[in-house]
This record gives C-alpha cells, sequence and structure tokens, in this order.
C-alpha cells in the first residue's frame, strides 16, 4: 500500500462508486475523474476501517473544483 502523506500531490487512478457519491461535502462544481490531479488535505482515520483520503482540486484561481474523500486503492502519490 502506498504511504501518503498530508499536503501531497496525488492522482486519481480508479473511481469505484457512482459520481454523487464523491460530493459529500456539496461543494463540487463537478465530479473527480480519473486523472485528475489533487492535493491531499487529510487522513480520516478510525479503528477497525480503513483510512480515507480527503482530496482537494483547485483550479487556477484558488476556487474549489471538487473536495472528496476516497480509499487508497484510487489514488496514487505523485511525490
Amino acid at each position: 500500500m502506498a504511504d501518503f502523506k498530508q499536503y501531497e500531490r496525488v492522482r486519481i487512478r480508479r473511481l469505484q462508486q457512482q459520481p454523487d457519491a464523491y460530493n459529500g461535502w456539496r461543494t463540487n462544481q463537478r465530479p473527480p475523474q480519473v486523472g485528475d490531479v489533487g492535493v491531499l488535505l487529510d487522513i480520516l482515520t478510525a479503528p477497525g476501517v480503513p483510512d480515507r483520503y480527503v482530496v482537494e482540486l483547485a483550479g487556477p484561481d484558488g476556487v474549489t473544483i471538487w473536495l472528496a474523500d476516497f480509499p487508497a486503492n484510487e489514488l496514487e502519490p505523485l511525490g
């Protein structure tokens, strides 16, 4: 399993859910897409539950395009 670090860039490598499932915060301008590169903002941990990774994609103006959480197998670190 990849060793993800907070604030590193990550690429979406696969999406295993329907697009609406990635809009839990109801802020997305569009759903995440395979190949998008965002920044890992937070790592959600809970006993007995696999970690989830909160990632944001922002446009050149700094406005959030999407904010979503993903399991590790949907992401790849870019360092």
